[in-house]
């Protein structure tokens, strides 16, 4: 290896850095809570009586939704325990919400792939 294929390597993984560390996440939302239980209360059958246990602070994670891939995005671990048919509560059942620009867009089963930065 010469010293040109050095520099250009060397450049090549600067360039490669830069842009990963380029990706804008924005602000960690601050209302992450209301915007999960406002995201939930569109799919649940009753949302009024859900019960929410947040187990993380949102975290940053490249998402790939949608045909859209590497989307930087913020996630956050939620438990949701919602009312059964019978009018009896089930268990919790854990979910990732994936917010991206403050808006709840996916949970992390509608995700293609979802990597932690």
């Amino acid at each position: 290896m010469n010293i040109k294929q050095a520099f250009a390597g060397l450049a090549a993984a600067i360039a490669l850095t830069a842009g990963v560390a380029a990706q804008d996440f924005g602000a960690s939302p601050a209302d992450y809570e209301a915007l999960v239980i406002d995201y939930f209360a569109e799919r649940l059958a009753e949302p009024r009586t859900a019960r929410y246990q947040f187990t993380s602070e949102p975290y940053q994670v490249f998402a790939d939704v949608s045909g859209y891939e590497g989307l930087p995005c913020w996630a956050v671990d939620v438990r949701v325990r919602s009312r059964l048919p019978n009018g009896t509560y089930g268990g919790y059942v854990p979910y990732t919400v994936i917010i991206l620009d403050g808006e709840p867009i996916a949970l992390e089963d509608e995700v293609i792939q979802m990597v932690r930065a």
